[in-house]
């Protein structure tokens, strides 16, 4: 169903449902789906349930869909590049406003440390969310600094459990889901 021309990937259109046609359009559809993704299709069967995230405290909250005056923004863009820039400019700022952002994010990163009410997992959210947003703005948090900062920046009734780590283990090329289990 997919063609290349020129170089770019353009689809078939989908089957039209024109009210006489039920039989015949529910086999195109069925294959214009699965041409695209076979999952999709399975989603068509199973039903669809809205994606989700993990907030702070853990909370598992639907994912909102672009807010109303977001997609106001982009509506009267021609291109895909359009609306992606106009969405980059609102969103992160200028060069100046990512570069001071950033500046925030390394600031929270270096003086980041657990919490005594704070569990592992905890911890590990609230750390993997400024290293995404670093991610996001454009300098990203290397795995062997994310490790090395959970290592400087737990609580002390874990020094037992870094110690045996350290001796154990070369530090600097563990993955930082490997230290947290």
């Amino acid at each position: 169903m997919a063609k290349i021309s020129n170089g770019s990937i353009t689809r078939k259109r989908p089957p039209v449902l024109d009210g006489t046609n039920y039989s015949l359009w529910k086999v195109k559809i069925r294959f214009h789906i699965k041409s695209i993704d076979e999952r999709a299709w399975q989603r068509v069967l199973s039903g669809w349930t809205p994606p989700r995230r993990i907030d702070e405290d853990g909370d598992s909250l639907i994912k909102p869909e672009i807010d109303m005056n977001m997609f106001g923004l982009i509506t009267n863009c021609v291109s895909a590049k359009d609306a992606w820039d106009i969405l980059q400019r609102h969103c992160e700022g200028s060069e100046s406003v990512r570069r001071t952002r950033l500046r925030m994010v390394t600031s929270k990163f270096e003086i980041m440390r657990m919490e005594k009410s704070e569990n592992i997992l905890k911890y590990d959210r609230r750390l993997r969310k400024i290293a995404n947003e670093a991610f996001s703005l454009g300098d990203p948090i290397s795995n062997e600094r994310l490790v090395s900062k959970v290592l400087r920046s737990l609580l002390e009734r874990f020094n037992i459990k870094i110690c045996a780590i350290d001796e154990a283990k070369d530090t600097t090329q563990m993955a930082l889901e490997d230290l947290l289990r």
